[in-house]
């Protein structure tokens, strides 16, 4: 009579006991997303804010403009006043991928892409082009051929995965090709970038960024270290629309087997939204230590407006 209730009891607790394991385990799964979710979505704030060119990659059309000025110890004062684009031929996008743009002389491998000058002669500087994007679960690939004015004739391959998170942490890895032809010459470009990011707290995070370019024309590849600290929102409680903040230091070094260092710098920017969503202020201020002035620091400042029209 004991031993049948006995029975049952042992069995209740044996699911009792089950059930908390699978909702404990359940449990760490919902965490492991909610934090996997605050990494990804924290980072590509960043970079949407930043504007950076690994977020530009998904971009369809934009126009960035920027005036201000730049001055260093070297000594060098310079006009901050460049523009680029990307214009998609909104009719023609789903056919052809048909799309007109700035062209830059090589790939974009820095945090920060460069924009043309204005003033420069401009048709060597705008391409027309067709872009074809296959995407599949893990991994995205992007594949272009463009005319420019100049005249030369240009194809671009772009590989690169969907961010891989793990708890903390998210990797997000670009492999690019670029082989360009003009009359008399021609040119291969290649390049690496790695973007590791670390969530450290809400809207902060730590980033480690390593590159390696490398060009047909140039007898070294060229490898970039960093690292940096970015911070969304560090005023919100005295400055209501957005500002974002980075401390960065990075290498930069010719060679990779019996390599040199070419460069070091330091940073520090500061970005606010100061109308609507489409115009910022910008300061950045840091020194570089270039081997061509023996490691004499460089002390610089770039102060600029910037506004931005488009999908990002």
């Amino acid at each position: 009579m004991f031993l049948k209730p006995k029975g049952q009891g042992g069995f209740i607790l044996f699911l009792v006991l089950y059930t908390a394991a699978f909702s404990q385990e359940s449990f760490i799964d919902i965490l492991h997303k909610k934090i996997s979710a605050a990494v990804h979505t924290t980072a590509g704030k960043l970079d949407s804010f930043f504007a950076d060119p690994k977020i530009k990659e998904e971009t369809k059309a934009y126009l960035r403009f920027r005036t201000g000025f730049e001055y260093n110890t070297s000594p060098d004062f310079k006009d901050i006043f460049r523009a680029d684009f990307k214009i998609r031929l909104a009719k023609l996008e789903k056919s052809l991928g048909l799309y007109i743009e700035n062209y830059r002389e090589k790939l974009p491998h820095k945090g920060e892409e460069e924009p043309v000058k204005i003033e420069e002669e401009q048709k060597g500087n705008i391409s027309v082009g067709v872009e074809y994007k296959p995407e599949t679960k893990f991994i995205k690939h992007k594949f272009s051929v463009g005319l420019t004015g100049s005249p030369k004739i240009y194809a671009k391959y772009q590989i690169y995965n969907k961010p891989i998170v793990y708890n903390r942490w998210e990797i997000t890895a670009y492999q690019r090709f670029r082989v360009e032809k003009k009359l008399n010459d021609y040119r291969l470009e290649e390049s690496t970038d790695i973007y590791i990011d670390r969530l450290i707290r809400k809207n902060t995070i730590w980033r480690i960024y390593l590159e390696r370019y490398k060009a047909s024309n140039v007898p070294h590849q060229t490898l970039n270290y960093s690292t940096a600290l970015r911070i969304y929102n560090p005023f919100e409680k005295i400055y209501k629309r957005p500002t974002a903040v980075e401390f960065s230091a990075g290498i930069n070094q010719h060679r990779l087997i019996n390599g040199f260092v070419n460069s070091y710098t330091i940073q520090n920017k500061l970005r606010f939204n100061f109308w609507k969503k489409w115009a910022f202020f910008n300061i950045y201020t840091g020194s570089n230590w270039e081997k061509d002035r023996g490691f004499k620091g460089t002390p610089f400042i770039k102060v600029f407006f910037e506004f931005y029209f488009g999908k990002i």
